[in-house]
């Protein structure tokens, strides 16, 4: 898989105000750090950097960054951690993590439901619980996400990490018994039987009903 690249500048203007100045003129504050070399401040034209992180890989993706002027500080890096605004939403800073092509990591992949689950039609609830899980592997075998066929998920059903299916030489690390999705069934819905018995035990009522009225209009005649 080849690398995206991120290209990158120098970043000199540090501390809260630098960073805000930063932001002020399109740019994204970043961090790279790792393999034991010191940390160095960045920053990344903000449209690039969103483009990168609402593409498929998301905010775990691993990219080949390319710093402006600066060519041996050049590396593939792992994007580790995302920091945004509480309430407006928007990107405050991001931190880059070092890596080797040829060393597996550790990183987050995203779970994507695909299919129309059949409890679902039936009336149930579809819950997704795990929305990424964790995985380890080169950083040129990382997945852009990990699907899961829920069509034969029936009311009442789950299905768990064990059962997710990893791409080739990748290692699902995250606790196989934890749910990943599952169909419940809301009060309002019953079932088919639920349903036929009460519709019987009404009629049989009326029927009760109308016999008692019937009884009641023969002796007021007589």
């Amino acid at each position: 898989m080849d690398l995206q690249t991120l290209k990158v500048a120098a970043r000199t203007d540090l501390g809260k105000g630098g960073a805000r100045r930063t932001r002020r003129n399109g740019k994204v504050p970043i961090v790279l750090y790792g393999l034991g070399a010191a940390p160095v401040s960045l920053k990344a034209e903000e449209r690039d950097f969103l483009h990168l992180v609402h593409g498929r890989a998301g905010e775990h993706a691993v990219v080949q960054l390319e710093v402006e002027g600066s060519p041996d500080l050049n590396c593939p890096a792992l994007l580790k951690d995302v920091l945004h605004h509480p309430v407006r939403g928007d990107i405050l800073h991001a931190d880059f993590l070092r890596i080797r092509l040829d060393q597996r990591i550790s990183t987050q992949v995203a779970v994507t439901l695909v299919g129309h689950s059949r409890g679902v039609v039936e009336g149930g609830v579809l819950d997704h619980q795990l929305r990424e899980v964790e995985v380890e592997c080169l950083a040129t075998d990382v997945p852009a996400e990990i699907t899961v066929d829920v069509t034969e998920l029936d009311l009442g059903e789950s299905l768990h990490v064990a059962q997710l299916a990893a791409p080739e030489n990748v290692t699902i690390v995250t606790d196989p018994e934890r749910t990943i999705v599952a169909v419940h069934v809301p009060r309002v819905v019953k079932t088919a039987a639920e349903i036929a018995a009460e519709e019987a035990e009404a009629a049989e009522a009326e029927a009760g009903e109308a016999a008692a009225e019937g009884t009641a209009d023969a002796e007021g005649e007589a």
